[in-house]
This record gives C-alpha cells, sequence and structure tokens, in this order.
C-alpha cells in the first residue's frame, strides 16, 4: 500500500511539475508589438530562471543617413553608438509559479527610458506587456503582442 501511494504521488508530482514548466516557457518564441514595427525572440537564460527579449527585427532600421539605426536616446552615453538591432529590450523577467512573469525591465530604445515590467498571456494566446515606473504600477501602460512564427515573413510585407 505504502509502495502504491508512493508511485502516486511521484507520479502526480512529475506531471504537475511538467505543467508549470510548459506554462513557463509559454512566452518564447516570436512576438510582434501593437505597431509591428519591432520583433522581439524571448529565450530562457541557460543557467537561471529569466527570460529575456532581443530585438531581432525593425520594420525601419535604417536612420536618416541611411545607416543602422543606433540606440542615440539612451541614458548611458557610451551605449549611444550601439545598434538598436540586438539590443535587449526585456530583461531578467521571473515565472512566477501562476500566470505572470514579474520583476523584469523594459528598455524602449525609442525614449531610452528603463521600466519595471510585467508579463501575462491573454486567453487568446496574445502576450500583455505592462510597464511602468517604479512601483507605480497604476500608471502604468499595456501593450498587446502577437507571436510570429517567421522573421522572413514579416520582411515580405
Amino acid at each position: 500500500m505504502n509502495r502504491v501511494l508512493l508511485v502516486g504521488f511521484v507520479l502526480w508530482q512529475l506531471f504537475f511539475s511538467n505543467l508549470y514548466a510548459q506554462n513557463a516557457n509559454a512566452i518564447l518564441g516570436r512576438w510582434i508589438d501593437e505597431k509591428e514595427e519591432t520583433i522581439i525572440e524571448i529565450s530562457k537564460e541557460t543557467d537561471e530562471n529569466l527570460y529575456t527579449g532581443k530585438i531581432v527585427w525593425l520594420r525601419d532600421s535604417l536612420d536618416s543617413f541611411n545607416q543602422e539605426l543606433r540606440d542615440v536616446l539612451n541614458d548611458n552615453v557610451e551605449l549611444r553608438s550601439r545598434k538598436v538591432l540586438g539590443t535587449y529590450m526585456l530583461e531578467d523577467f521571473v515565472w512566477d509559479g501562476t500566470d505572470s512573469w514579474r520583476r523584469g525591465h523594459i528598455y524602449y530604445y525609442h525614449t531610452g527610458n528603463d521600466y519595471n515590467g510585467k508579463i501575462h498571456l491573454s486567453e487568446e494566446g496574445d502576450l500583455r506587456l505592462k510597464g511602468y515606473f517604479s512601483v507605480l504600477f497604476f500608471l502604468g501602460r499595456t501593450q498587446t503582442w502577437k507571436r510570429v512564427a517567421d522573421v522572413k515573413s514579416q520582411t515580405r510585407r
């Protein structure tokens, strides 16, 4: 009897821990923003339980001088010459174990500002990203991003 209970308990743990792992990784992949200007690829850091998002496609990737767009509005003077393509827009998001990724940071290259952030997936499968200053979450703004299958399909538009 004890052996049956032990086996049942182990199977139950494996089943539910697998469910959480699937949910935690549900944001992995490529997402396009509301204005369809930027595609961000969300990945998971290998050693830690942190999720990051890197800019992998820009609709307008060239500036007015036909050069690659640079991060000229960054507060850090040393980073102003870096290319926007390849910049991490989302950093350090942690799965909370229920339905959200929290305590992350959002960098918005259009303004050079950093925000605190929270991510969750809607019932339709869209990514809902909320950015806010410090602890003022009630003054934040939420964007809805759509999943994209292939970056190349976006460039043919």
